[in-house]
C-alpha cells in the first residue's frame, strides 16, 4: 500500500509539473503573440513620429541654421584638418578629413558636404588619400547637390555649382544652372540670381547652351 501511495504521489507530482509547464508555456506564447501584435499596431505610429521629428528638425535647421553646439563641433572638425596639414602631417589631415566626411554624411546637410569637399582640395594630392582629392571633392559636391535639390535650396545648388566650377567640371556646372532655374521658376528674383550666376560661365559652349535656352530673350 505504501508503494501504491508513493506511485500515486509521484504521478500527481509529474502531472502537476506538466500542467505547470503547459500553463507557463501558454503564458509565454500569449505574451509573444501580444508583443508581436503590439509591435504591429505601434509600428506605423512610431514611423510617423520619426518622420515628424525629422521634418521638425529640418524646419529648425532651415529657420535657425546649425545648432550652436554642432556648429562649434563642426568648425573644430574642419580646423583639425587644416591644423594637421599646416603642421606637415598629411596622415593626420586625411584621417581628420575622413572623420569629418562621415560626420557630414550623417548630418543630412548640403553645406556640411560642401565643407568637406573644399577641405579635400585644401589637403591636396597626398599618398594617404585613397583617391585623388579632386575625386573626393567631386563626390562631396555631388552629395551636396542632391541634398540641396531635394531640400529645394537654391543656395545649396549654386554653392555646389561653384565647387564643380572650381574643379573645371563645366558640364556639371551646366546641369547645376538648369537645376537652379528649375527651383527658381516661380520666383523672378531668384531666377535673376541664377541668370547672374550663369553669366560667369556663358563664354563656355557647354554652359552657354543651357544659359541661352533657360533665359528668355536670348
Amino acid at each position: 500500500m505504501t508503494m501504491t501511495f508513493r506511485r500515486t504521489a509521484l504521478a500527481i507530482s509529474i502531472t502537476t509539473g506538466l500542467v505547470a509547464v503547459g500553463v507557463l508555456g501558454g503564458v509565454v506564447i500569449d505574451r509573444m503573440r501580444f508583443d508581436r501584435h503590439r509591435m504591429t499596431v505601434l509600428k506605423p505610429y512610431e514611423d510617423a513620429l520619426m518622420r515628424r521629428n525629422q521634418t521638425l528638425m529640418k524646419l529648425e535647421l532651415a529657420t535657425n541654421g546649425r545648432h550652436p553646439a554642432f556648429d562649434a563641433q563642426w568648425r573644430q572638425a574642419l580646423q583639425d584638418i587644416d591644423d594637421a596639414w599646416q603642421t606637415a602631417n598629411p596622415g593626420r589631415a586625411v584621417a581628420a578629413w575622413h572623420d569629418a566626411y562621415r560626420a557630414a554624411v550623417r548630418t543630412g546637410r548640403w553645406d556640411a558636404m560642401i565643407d568637406v569637399g573644399d577641405a579635400a582640395l585644401r589637403v591636396g594630392p597626398v599618398s594617404e588619400f585613397r583617391d585623388a582629392p579632386d575625386a573626393m571633392a567631386r563626390r562631396s559636391y555631388l552629395i551636396a547637390l542632391f541634398r540641396a535639390r531635394a531640400q529645394a535650396s537654391l543656395d545649396g545648388v549654386l554653392r555646389a555649382c561653384e565647387g564643380f566650377a572650381l574643379l573645371g567640371d563645366l558640364p556639371v556646372v551646366k546641369q547645376c544652372i538648369g537645376i537652379g532655374h528649375e527651383l527658381a521658376k516661380t520666383d523672378p528674383a531668384a531666377d535673376r540670381r541664377v541668370v547672374a550666376f550663369a553669366n560667369q560661365f556663358e563664354s563656355h559652349p557647354a554652359v552657354a547652351v543651357e544659359y541661352a535656352t533657360a533665359t528668355p530673350g536670348l
